[in-house]
């Protein structure tokens, strides 16, 4: 190749080869570049060096000298095979343009607005009589074109020309390629001084005691993406996410975490997913060990993250597994606390310690107490749904439920039983006081029925208390109602002791007792309902619940008021006496409550028979 350059441009291609040693700037070299093959080529008035932006799918001008106004130029942007320069990005290969006829060809596969551009870019109307456009090359690919331009009729482009342009090019894929490198490598540099800046920031704020929620702000601060926390169960402890990610989202996204979190098998997990029909990338990475699993931190990122910001963020999981531990064995010394506290406060046995130890958390002796009881059990004896997490699951959902309300109080375990205490102000009412605590009951029992189908719980509620000490009374009656809701027949879960009428007294002897009251006082009419299937002790029934009207009656049960007469004269011969008396009377609506609370009804008629 030195055979056909001339002295002065063998000057030049040593002098870029120079500038590319000197300097990692690349625009520099750039124009270093140009002003050189300017100068080397006689028959050149001006040029332009372009680089292929992948993200653009074009050719970007980064240089441009000669009879051009850069500002206008550099705006152009070329499609592979568009203008001359466009040709010989598509074909990668040195094409010349020997006069204005190829090159008005060549134009005419411009765009309407980059000819526009080109046209304002060109000083005094100038035009092109030769063009010579060389690729850069490297590894095979073309990564942008070097582009001569001639205006002058006289003057044309020599092979020599055509053979300093292709050295400059190599010259030029060396330069992009090092300040490529070079940019790399500074990236990694500053993304690693961030990182240890990081560290040092997420160390400060766990030495400080900021907690789990100043630390998620700050990774979210950092990385500028969406973030979340779950615990072991999928339980939602943190979050923190741009202003665009609503409501619905969220909602959707925790229940696709709680599926997806059971099922992890790795430490890390990275997948491509569609929420609201946006493209995200998630970040799944596991806080503990597999053995022993504390949660999951999660990142849902509109860019791809690199390897070192994933590092970087499982260096942040690592801090936040230490902060869930702490917390942890904060959470689980509360809980041991309390429910020494709760066991001895409920037996009754008040003494100076206990009260000292109420004051200690935060239990105002003034304030009014009730007593709530979960009771859970499983529906299917095969499998065994009621898990250690499910139970502190369970307690986790009541204790949120507690916050959420603004009550003071707290809910501890008690093997298959959550044992609540809640706290109101004095001034509240009885009747208020038990409406919020019915409400709240519900909506608990709802919230535990939609996430574990295979279970039944039923909702023992004391009375409203007066004072701390008198607490341990409502507990009493939180289990009569849990033991009443277990042994007899009620058609819902949930009972309040304020609710009880005929129950108490249920509650009070034994069903030996009550089998023997009802059978006592209606033996016989249940025993001529067995052996006839007739209708006299539901007609009874419905008689005694319409407050013993005689066509409320009739029409209830779709018959004639003369029909509804002859079953209550038959029902009186039965059993021996007179509905209208009104001691005998209070026995039998006593005892028919009774029938309809006893579950084992082959119970009593086996003692009938």
């Amino acid at each position: 190749m030195q055979d056909t350059l001339t002295h002065r441009q063998l000057r030049s291609l040593i002098h870029v080869a120079n500038v590319i040693n000197s300097t990692l700037d690349i625009d520099t070299i750039f124009d270093s570049i140009l002003n050189e093959a300017i100068s080397a080529v006689d028959a050149c008035g001006g040029g332009s060096i372009w680089v292929f932006d992948k993200h653009q799918n074009r050719l970007i001008a980064k240089s441009a000298q000669g009879l051009f106004y850069p500002h206008i130029f550099k705006s152009i942007k070329l499609l592979s095979g568009e203008s001359m320069t466009g040709m010989t990005f598509a074909q990668k290969k040195c094409l010349v343009f020997r006069n204005e006829l190829e090159i008005k060809q060549a134009l005419s596969t411009l765009t309407p607005l980059n000819r526009d551009l080109l046209d304002r870019s060109i000083r005094n109307n100038i035009h092109f009589t030769s063009v010579i456009s060389s690729p850069i090359l490297l590894k095979g690919e073309c990564i942008g074109v070097i582009t001569l331009d001639s205006f002058e009729q006289s003057l044309h482009f020599q092979q020599e020309d055509i053979n300093l342009l292709e050295a400059i090019g190599h010259q030029a894929a060396i330069a992009l390629e090092k300040s490529s490198l070079y940019r790399e490598k500074e990236k990694t540099v500053r993304k690693l001084s961030r990182s240890i800046e990081t560290h040092r920031n997420l160390a400060n704020l766990v030495v400080n005691g900021e907690g789990i929620q100043s630390i998620m702000h700050y990774i979210h601060k950092k990385i500028g993406q969406h973030i979340f926390l779950f615990d072991d169960i999928g339980e939602l402890i943190g979050s923190a996410c741009l202003s665009s990610f609503t409501e619905e989202m969220t909602d959707y996204f925790m229940q696709y975490a709680k599926q997806i979190i059971p099922s992890l098998e790795n430490s890390r997990t990275v997948s491509d997913i569609t929420l609201d029909n946006e493209n995200f990338q998630l970040v799944v990475l596991l806080l503990g060990s597999k053995l022993k699993s504390l949660g999951v931190l999660m990142i849902l990122s509109k860019q791809k993250m690199s390897e070192l910001d994933i590092s970087a963020l499982e260096h942040a999981s690592t801090i936040l597994s230490l902060e869930l531990v702490k917390e942890q064995a904060i959470i689980e010394t509360q809980q041991r606390l309390r429910g020494e506290f709760v066991t001895k406060l409920f037996t009754g046995q008040i003494d100076e310690a206990l009260i000292v130890k109420a004051k200690n958390l935060n239990f105002d002796s003034n304030r009014n107490y009730v007593a709530f009881i979960i009771n859970v059990e499983e529906r299917s004896k095969v499998k065994k749904v009621v898990t250690d997490s499910a139970i502190k699951n369970l307690l986790h959902m009541t204790n949120k439920l507690f916050l959420e309300r603004n009550l003071q109080g707290m809910a501890v375990m008690n093997e298959n039983q959550i044992v609540a205490l809640l706290s109101y102000q004095s001034k509240l009412s009885s009747s208020s006081i038990v409406a919020e605590v019915k409400k709240l009951a519900k909506n608990l029992q709802d919230r535990i029925q939609i996430k574990y189908r295979e279970i039944d719980i039923s909702i023992g509620i004391g009375r409203m208390k007066p004072g701390l000490l008198s607490a341990h009374e409502s507990f009493k009656e939180a289990i009569k109602c849990i033991k009443f809701l277990k042994n007899y027949h009620f058609e819902h879960p949930i009972l309040c002791y304020t609710d009880l009428g005929v129950q108490r007294f249920i509650l009070q002897n034994s069903e030996e007792e009550l089998i023997d009251f009802i059978q006592e006082v209606l033996g016989p009419l249940i025993q001529y309902e067995q052996s006839r299937k007739g209708e006299l002790l539901s007609t009874l029934i419905v008689y005694l619940d319409q407050n013993q009207n005689i066509k409320k009656t009739a029409d209830f049960l779709h018959i004639h008021t003369n029909t509804l007469s002859y079953r209550l004269k038959r029902i009186e011969e039965i059993l021996l006496t007179d509905l209208n008396d009104s001691q005998p009377l209070f026995n039998i609506h006593l005892a028919i409550s009774i029938y309809q609370y006893i579950k084992d009804k082959d119970t009593l008629q086996k003692y009938n028979s």
